[in-house]
């Protein structure tokens, strides 16, 4: 008896696409001497200056120990500072320097180049559903689905 079809299962064909695209944007990147995580935190600090570590874990939805990693990668590369939080002691405030700035926009010239013509392959009601889903499913709170199922023992 088959319990799990791959073909049809949602959240593998999101799982597998992800790696894929995830694969292929560090291919993208190889030439900046950069990953797809580490210009995740670009990102945010270009939308949002002097982040803590742990908004940018959330934001980027990583946990603290790796955004550390990506940090101090960033910082001993001269893309990002770190300094302490006038506020709050055991926090540090990210920004990103004009290095990192230099290289977010360089990336971001032929992002939008390569995002123009994946897009104009998708039609465009077809994507708006995509991203309407992904949303849903981000907002679902799965795993305290299949807690309550176990508990429940339906699981």
């Amino acid at each position: 008896m088959k319990h799990f079809d791959k073909e049809t299962a949602l959240g593998y064909q999101i799982h597998i696409t992800a790696n894929l695209m995830r694969n292929n944007f560090n291919d993208f990147l190889k030439p900046y001497d950069i990953y797809t995580e580490q210009y995740g935190v670009l990102c945010v600090l270009n939308d949002q200056d002097n982040l803590t570590l742990s908004q940018i874990a959330e934001l980027i939805y990583k946990d603290k120990p790796t955004v550390t990693r990506l940090i101090d990668s960033l910082e001993k590369r001269g893309f990002i500072n770190k300094s302490p939080s006038p506020t709050d002691r055991r926090a540090s405030l990210v920004t990103m320097t004009q290095k990192g700035q230099n290289l977010y926009d360089e990336i971001g010239a032929c992002l939008k180049i390569a995002k123009m013509n994946i897009e104009q392959r998708i039609d465009q009601h077809e994507r708006e559903v995509a991203l309407k889903v992904l949303a849903q499913l981000r907002e679902m709170n799965i795993s305290e689905e299949v807690k309550r199922l176990q508990k429940d023992k339906e699981c």
